[in-house]
């Protein structure tokens, strides 16, 4: 149990710290933005040019953003599913392969076994996946967590879902809304006081599942109406 705890603590660290080396943003605002931009190149977390100009296209979101690629009603039903933009932005983002395979909200979230399993079990899967990657036996390693948790949220700030879903009814309190906000530009030091938010993830997960869809399909949606319309002229 112990060392479960100790895992659980040290994952919290990793997806809060991404960008800690910058100072300047938070999960993964920093790289992201550096590479959507032409006129950037990184070097770890180190800017070594850089432009003003922010066009919008933060690495790993650019299909919210593509004006080139018409939509139909075949894409659409892709363009509006939580798991593959979800996906893609592991893609875009160069995860390993092995990270790729567990950006799916069916594999990312807790709740990854049959309802006939108990929760003790389910728990303890999600236990040992965590404690994979973290002791290197996993082929995607821990420090790309981040990363992925940045691509789940799609880069959003989820807090008022998560609050309104008692995220922050721990005893850590608001402090755990810090892991529903995963807006380029937000950087917050985690301690070992946010580690009670972990009994939250599903609810987190949930969030992101949810409010990704709907903005999806608005989204989407008022293009392909917009689209249709010049069409018709």
């Amino acid at each position: 149990m112990n060392r479960t705890i100790v895992i659980l603590l040290a994952v919290f660290f990793i997806l809060s710290d991404a960008c800690g080396s910058s100072g300047a943003c938070g999960c993964c605002g920093c790289r992201a933005k550096a590479k959507a931009r032409a006129s950037k190149r990184v070097s770890g977390d180190v800017i070594q040019k850089f432009d003003d100009k922010d066009d919008g296209n933060i690495f790993g979101l650019k299909v919210w953003n593509d004006t080139k690629t018409p939509i139909t009603e075949k894409n659409i039903q892709l363009l509006t599913n939580p798991n593959h933009l979800f996906h893609i932005c592991c893609e875009e983002r160069q995860l390993p392969p092995a990270c790729v395979q567990k950006c799916h909200f069916n594999v990312y979230n807790k709740e990854v076994v049959s309802l006939q399993l108990g929760q003790e079990l389910v728990t303890t899967y999600f236990e040992f996946q965590l404690e994979s990657m973290f002791f290197r036996t996993s082929d995607c390693p821990i420090e790309f967590l981040p990363e992925m948790q940045f691509c789940a949220a799609q880069g959003k700030d989820h807090s008022s879902c998560c609050s309104q879903n008692d995220v922050d009814a721990t005893t850590a309190g608001s402090k755990c809304l810090t892991f529903c906000d995963q807006r380029p530009d937000v950087y917050t030091p985690i301690d070992y006081s946010y580690s009670p938010c972990l009994d939250r993830f599903e609810d987190m997960k949930r969030c992101f599942y949810d409010n990704v869809k709907t903005d999806a399909t608005k989204h989407f949606q008022t293009k392909k109406s917009a689209q249709d319309k010049n069409i018709l002229y």
